[in-house]
């Protein structure tokens, strides 16, 4: 298997899929997941940041509006 992310094998299951893994053995092959993650993770600019933020943003003003004219239309037809 070959990967363009480095020593990705090492991380790879060492574990046979017919054998039940302890509870032990699964707490280590998923600290060297959570390892292998925050290594290769990186943390957004300040440019992602702001994109996601204004996503967000747009988002939430689309549900109060949509939620402002349920409740507008429900409350003239039943009041």
């Amino acid at each position: 298997m070959s990967s363009k992310y480095p020593k990705y094998e090492n991380y790879g299951s060492r574990y046979s899929k017919d054998k039940k893994l302890t509870l032990y053995n699964r707490l280590v092959n998923f600290f060297m997941n959570v390892k292998r993650i925050l290594k290769t993770a990186n943390k957004p600019n300040r440019k992602d940041y702001f994109s996601v933020f204004k996503i967000v943003i747009i988002g939430m003003v689309l549900l109060g509006v949509i939620s402002f004219v349920i409740q507008l239309v429900l409350e003239t037809t039943m009041g």
